[in-house]
């Protein structure tokens, strides 16, 4: 599986309604995503579960970018 392919059943699993799997999905990103998934981390960084909006944190310093912190959209 190419990393397209991984990429856009990871924006799918980000928006599966268990939480588990959204966190999964998103650590995925952290690991393999690219400047433009950056949008859909900090959107998660707003998520009610906890596990969610760790998992969001992790991949947006993982993928550095310092704009999540004030909670601005991603320039890229």
């Amino acid at each position: 599986m190419g990393a397209d392919h991984q990429n856009a059943f990871l924006l799918r699993e980000s928006a599966r309604p268990e939480p588990e799997r959204r966190a999964a999905a998103l650590k995925g990103l952290g690991r393999i995503g690219r400047g433009e998934h950056a949008d859909v981390l900090v959107d998660a960084a707003g998520d009610p579960d906890p596990r969610v909006r760790a998992a969001a944190a992790l991949a947006l310093g993982r993928l550095g970018f310092p704009q999540a912190r004030e909670g601005r959209r991603c320039p890229c």
